[in-house]
Protein backbone atom coordinates (compact mmCIF):
# COMPACT_ATOMS: atom_id res chain seq x y z
CA UNK A 1 0.00 0.00 0.00
CA UNK A 2 1.35 3.50 -1.37
CA UNK A 3 0.66 6.40 1.52
CA UNK A 4 0.85 10.09 -0.11
CA UNK A 5 3.32 12.25 2.85
CA UNK A 6 1.29 15.06 1.86
CA UNK A 7 -2.04 13.22 3.10
CA UNK A 8 0.19 12.08 6.25
CA UNK A 9 0.57 15.30 7.46
CA UNK A 10 -2.50 17.24 6.21
CA UNK A 11 -4.36 17.13 9.46
CA UNK A 12 -1.11 17.29 11.53
CA UNK A 13 1.00 20.44 10.31
CA UNK A 14 -1.35 23.47 9.40
CA UNK A 15 -0.74 26.04 6.26
CA UNK A 16 -0.59 28.65 9.40
CA UNK A 17 1.38 28.45 11.79
CA UNK A 18 3.26 30.98 14.24
CA UNK A 19 7.02 29.56 15.19
CA UNK A 20 7.41 29.49 18.47
CA UNK A 21 9.36 27.56 21.18
CA UNK A 22 9.88 23.89 20.44
CA UNK A 23 6.61 22.37 21.97
CA UNK A 24 7.95 18.42 23.10
CA UNK A 25 4.41 17.13 23.45
CA UNK A 26 3.14 18.62 20.14
CA UNK A 27 6.10 16.29 18.18
CA UNK A 28 5.34 13.74 20.19
CA UNK A 29 1.69 13.54 19.11
CA UNK A 30 2.36 14.26 15.53
CA UNK A 31 5.18 11.19 15.32
CA UNK A 32 2.38 8.99 16.94
CA UNK A 33 -0.10 10.15 14.58
CA UNK A 34 1.93 9.77 11.74
CA UNK A 35 3.41 5.80 13.00
CA UNK A 36 -0.26 4.93 13.80
CA UNK A 37 -1.14 6.21 9.90
CA UNK A 38 1.44 4.27 8.60
CA UNK A 39 0.75 0.86 10.90
CA UNK A 40 4.20 1.37 12.54
CA UNK A 41 4.21 0.60 16.27
CA UNK A 42 6.41 3.43 18.46
CA UNK A 43 9.92 3.68 18.23
CA UNK A 44 11.96 1.93 20.89
CA UNK A 45 13.49 4.88 22.72
CA UNK A 46 16.99 4.93 22.33
CA UNK A 47 19.78 3.97 25.02
CA UNK A 48 22.45 6.37 25.52
CA UNK A 49 25.93 5.17 25.85
CA UNK A 50 27.39 5.07 29.20
CA UNK A 51 30.94 4.52 27.78
CA UNK A 52 33.06 7.70 29.16
CA UNK A 53 33.80 10.37 26.38
CA UNK A 54 37.63 9.83 26.96
CA UNK A 55 37.12 6.05 26.57
CA UNK A 56 35.16 6.38 23.03
CA UNK A 57 38.42 9.22 22.25
CA UNK A 58 40.62 6.29 23.07
CA UNK A 59 39.17 4.17 20.93
CA UNK A 60 38.79 6.26 18.05
CA UNK A 61 42.33 7.11 18.35
CA UNK A 62 43.76 3.43 18.81
CA UNK A 63 41.57 2.97 15.52
CA UNK A 64 43.35 5.71 13.83
CA UNK A 65 46.66 4.31 14.44
CA UNK A 66 46.12 0.93 13.92
CA UNK A 67 44.87 1.66 10.32
CA UNK A 68 47.86 3.81 10.02
CA UNK A 69 50.38 0.98 11.07
CA UNK A 70 48.27 -1.12 8.27
CA UNK A 71 48.87 1.78 5.43
CA UNK A 72 52.99 1.21 6.67
CA UNK A 73 53.18 -2.26 6.65
CA UNK A 74 51.89 -2.18 3.21
CA UNK A 75 54.45 -2.41 0.05
CA UNK A 76 53.62 0.32 -2.67
CA UNK A 77 54.64 0.46 -6.53
CA UNK A 78 54.64 3.79 -8.67
CA UNK A 79 55.40 4.68 -11.39
CA UNK A 80 56.33 8.00 -13.29
CA UNK A 81 57.37 8.88 -17.21
CA UNK A 82 61.02 10.76 -17.34
CA UNK A 83 60.97 14.34 -17.94
CA UNK A 84 63.02 16.34 -20.06
CA UNK A 85 64.54 17.38 -16.31
CA UNK A 86 65.76 13.50 -16.55
CA UNK A 87 69.28 14.18 -17.99
CA UNK A 88 69.93 9.93 -17.24
CA UNK A 89 67.87 7.43 -15.05
CA UNK A 90 70.58 5.62 -13.42
CA UNK A 91 70.98 3.50 -10.57
CA UNK A 92 73.38 2.02 -8.62
CA UNK A 93 74.39 -1.72 -8.66
CA UNK A 94 77.16 -2.76 -6.06
CA UNK A 95 78.68 -6.21 -4.60
CA UNK A 96 80.01 -7.09 -1.14
CA UNK A 97 82.58 -9.28 0.60
CA UNK A 98 81.17 -10.98 3.84
CA UNK A 99 82.57 -8.43 5.81
CA UNK A 100 80.33 -5.82 4.77
CA UNK A 101 83.18 -4.29 2.02
CA UNK A 102 82.02 -3.22 -0.92
CA UNK A 103 84.73 -4.75 -3.98
CA UNK A 104 82.97 -3.94 -6.69
CA UNK A 105 80.56 -1.16 -7.92
CA UNK A 106 78.79 0.57 -11.18
CA UNK A 107 76.49 2.74 -12.23
CA UNK A 108 73.61 1.15 -14.48
CA UNK A 109 72.21 3.89 -17.14
CA UNK A 110 69.14 3.91 -18.90
CA UNK A 111 69.35 6.56 -21.62
CA UNK A 112 65.93 5.15 -23.63
CA UNK A 113 63.47 4.53 -20.42
CA UNK A 114 60.69 5.78 -20.98
CA UNK A 115 58.74 4.41 -17.79
CA UNK A 116 60.17 3.73 -14.41
CA UNK A 117 58.74 2.02 -11.66
CA UNK A 118 59.63 2.41 -8.04
CA UNK A 119 58.98 -0.30 -4.80
CA UNK A 120 58.88 0.96 -1.82
CA UNK A 121 59.08 -1.90 0.87
CA UNK A 122 58.56 -1.49 4.78
CA UNK A 123 61.41 -4.20 5.09
CA UNK A 124 63.36 -6.80 2.95
CA UNK A 125 61.77 -10.03 3.12
CA UNK A 126 63.24 -13.51 2.24
CA UNK A 127 60.21 -14.40 1.07
CA UNK A 128 59.27 -15.61 -2.82
CA UNK A 129 56.39 -16.17 -5.13
CA UNK A 130 56.20 -18.62 -7.49
CA UNK A 131 53.08 -19.44 -9.94
CA UNK A 132 51.27 -22.17 -12.22
CA UNK A 133 49.56 -21.30 -15.18
CA UNK A 134 45.90 -23.12 -16.54
CA UNK A 135 46.03 -21.76 -19.67
CA UNK A 136 48.61 -20.61 -22.06
CA UNK A 137 48.18 -19.75 -25.59
CA UNK A 138 51.15 -22.25 -26.70
CA UNK A 139 53.64 -24.17 -24.91
CA UNK A 140 56.16 -23.01 -22.93
CA UNK A 141 59.68 -23.34 -24.59
CA UNK A 142 61.63 -22.51 -21.09
CA UNK A 143 61.10 -22.46 -17.94
CA UNK A 144 60.66 -26.09 -15.50
CA UNK A 145 58.21 -27.16 -13.02
CA UNK A 146 57.52 -29.35 -10.66
CA UNK A 147 54.73 -32.54 -10.81
CA UNK A 148 52.20 -29.96 -9.96
CA UNK A 149 53.20 -26.80 -12.68
CA UNK A 150 54.54 -24.60 -9.52
CA UNK A 151 57.53 -22.76 -10.97
CA UNK A 152 59.18 -19.03 -10.84
CA UNK A 153 59.82 -18.63 -14.93
CA UNK A 154 58.21 -19.70 -18.00
CA UNK A 155 59.66 -18.49 -21.63
CA UNK A 156 57.98 -18.02 -25.28
CA UNK A 157 60.03 -18.09 -28.05
CA UNK A 158 58.45 -18.79 -31.52
CA UNK A 159 61.09 -17.91 -34.26
CA UNK A 160 62.00 -14.41 -34.15
CA UNK A 161 59.39 -13.39 -31.85
CA UNK A 162 58.42 -13.39 -27.90
CA UNK A 163 54.85 -14.75 -27.66
CA UNK A 164 54.81 -14.40 -23.72
CA UNK A 165 57.69 -15.00 -20.60
CA UNK A 166 56.64 -14.95 -17.23
CA UNK A 167 58.45 -14.24 -14.32
CA UNK A 168 58.33 -12.99 -10.82
CA UNK A 169 60.86 -10.93 -8.90
CA UNK A 170 62.62 -11.76 -5.61
CA UNK A 171 65.35 -8.81 -5.46
CA UNK A 172 62.77 -6.21 -4.45
CA UNK A 173 64.01 -3.51 -1.72
CA UNK A 174 62.94 -0.24 -0.33
CA UNK A 175 63.72 2.40 -3.41
CA UNK A 176 64.57 -0.42 -5.94
CA UNK A 177 63.49 0.91 -9.73
CA UNK A 178 62.83 -1.10 -12.80
CA UNK A 179 63.31 0.54 -16.46
CA UNK A 180 60.98 -0.03 -19.51
CA UNK A 181 62.77 1.13 -22.38
CA UNK A 182 60.23 2.76 -25.33
CA UNK A 183 57.59 5.06 -25.58
CA UNK A 184 55.10 3.50 -22.99
CA UNK A 185 51.49 3.84 -22.70
CA UNK A 186 49.79 3.00 -19.62
CA UNK A 187 46.48 0.68 -20.67
CA UNK A 188 45.16 -0.07 -17.66
CA UNK A 189 45.12 0.42 -14.17
CA UNK A 190 43.02 -1.93 -11.50
CA UNK A 191 43.27 -3.75 -8.99
CA UNK A 192 42.54 -7.96 -8.28
CA UNK A 193 42.11 -8.23 -4.56
CA UNK A 194 45.54 -7.64 -2.69
CA UNK A 195 47.03 -7.32 -5.87
CA UNK A 196 48.24 -3.77 -7.80
CA UNK A 197 47.74 -4.49 -12.07
CA UNK A 198 48.93 -2.36 -14.25
CA UNK A 199 48.92 -3.20 -18.50
CA UNK A 200 51.26 -1.44 -20.15
CA UNK A 201 52.52 -1.02 -23.96
CA UNK A 202 56.15 -0.17 -25.41
CA UNK A 203 56.79 1.23 -29.04
CA UNK A 204 60.34 0.12 -29.34
CA UNK A 205 60.70 0.70 -33.11
CA UNK A 206 62.37 3.89 -32.85
CA UNK A 207 65.00 2.93 -30.25
CA UNK A 208 68.91 2.18 -31.76
CA UNK A 209 68.40 -1.46 -31.47
CA UNK A 210 65.58 -3.10 -30.53
CA UNK A 211 64.52 -6.25 -30.39
CA UNK A 212 61.15 -6.20 -31.01
CA UNK A 213 59.17 -3.52 -32.47
CA UNK A 214 56.20 -3.69 -29.42
CA UNK A 215 56.04 -5.60 -26.47
CA UNK A 216 53.50 -5.37 -23.55
CA UNK A 217 53.39 -5.62 -20.24
CA UNK A 218 51.38 -6.48 -17.01
CA UNK A 219 52.56 -6.12 -14.09
CA UNK A 220 50.96 -7.88 -10.87
CA UNK A 221 52.32 -6.20 -7.50
CA UNK A 222 50.80 -8.00 -4.07
CA UNK A 223 50.60 -5.14 -1.87
CA UNK A 224 50.21 -6.88 1.32
CA UNK A 225 53.79 -9.38 0.77
CA UNK A 226 55.32 -7.41 -2.14
CA UNK A 227 55.14 -10.30 -4.60
CA UNK A 228 55.91 -8.75 -8.24
CA UNK A 229 54.90 -11.28 -11.15
CA UNK A 230 55.35 -9.91 -14.72
CA UNK A 231 53.59 -11.57 -17.97
CA UNK A 232 54.77 -10.02 -21.11
CA UNK A 233 55.58 -10.58 -24.47
CA UNK A 234 54.45 -9.68 -28.20
CA UNK A 235 50.69 -11.16 -28.05
CA UNK A 236 47.85 -8.71 -27.59
CA UNK A 237 47.66 -7.42 -23.77
CA UNK A 238 44.11 -9.58 -24.60
CA UNK A 239 45.77 -12.46 -24.30
CA UNK A 240 48.38 -11.36 -21.61
CA UNK A 241 45.52 -10.38 -19.06
CA UNK A 242 43.95 -14.04 -20.21
CA UNK A 243 47.08 -16.33 -19.45
CA UNK A 244 47.22 -13.70 -15.87
CA UNK A 245 43.39 -14.41 -15.02
CA UNK A 246 44.27 -18.14 -15.10
CA UNK A 247 47.01 -18.08 -12.64
CA UNK A 248 47.53 -19.18 -8.91
CA UNK A 249 50.20 -17.38 -7.23
CA UNK A 250 51.43 -18.23 -3.80
CA UNK A 251 54.39 -18.04 -1.58
CA UNK A 252 57.22 -19.95 -2.25
CA UNK A 253 58.78 -22.57 -0.06
CA UNK A 254 61.94 -21.59 -1.63
CA UNK A 255 63.45 -18.82 0.34
CA UNK A 256 65.50 -15.89 -1.59
CA UNK A 257 69.28 -17.01 -1.88
CA UNK A 258 71.46 -14.84 -0.26
CA UNK A 259 73.64 -12.92 -3.06
CA UNK A 260 76.30 -10.54 -3.16
CA UNK A 261 74.74 -8.40 -5.91
CA UNK A 262 72.66 -5.49 -4.52
CA UNK A 263 71.17 -3.40 -7.60
CA UNK A 264 68.99 -0.52 -6.96
CA UNK A 265 67.80 -0.61 -10.51
CA UNK A 266 66.80 -2.95 -13.23
CA UNK A 267 65.71 -3.27 -16.95
CA UNK A 268 62.11 -4.79 -17.73
CA UNK A 269 63.19 -6.33 -20.85
CA UNK A 270 61.66 -9.14 -22.91
CA UNK A 271 63.84 -10.64 -24.23
CA UNK A 272 65.94 -10.95 -20.91
CA UNK A 273 63.16 -12.90 -19.82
Amino acid sequence: MKTRITDLVADCCPENVALGKPDEALALRITDRVQRRLGMDAAPRRRHSKLPRAFLLAAALVLAFGTAAFALAGYGMSLRKPTAEDILVSGFRYEEVVDGKVWNSEILAYPDAGMVFTFACPEESSRTAEFRCFWLPREATEGLTDAEGWTKRLFCSAGDSIPYSITTYDALRDGFQLVLSGEVEVVKEERWGSWKVLEVSSDCSKLVFPTYDRANFILLFDETAGFLVVVSGEEALETLEHIAREMEIRESATAKGEHPDAAMIGLLDLARG
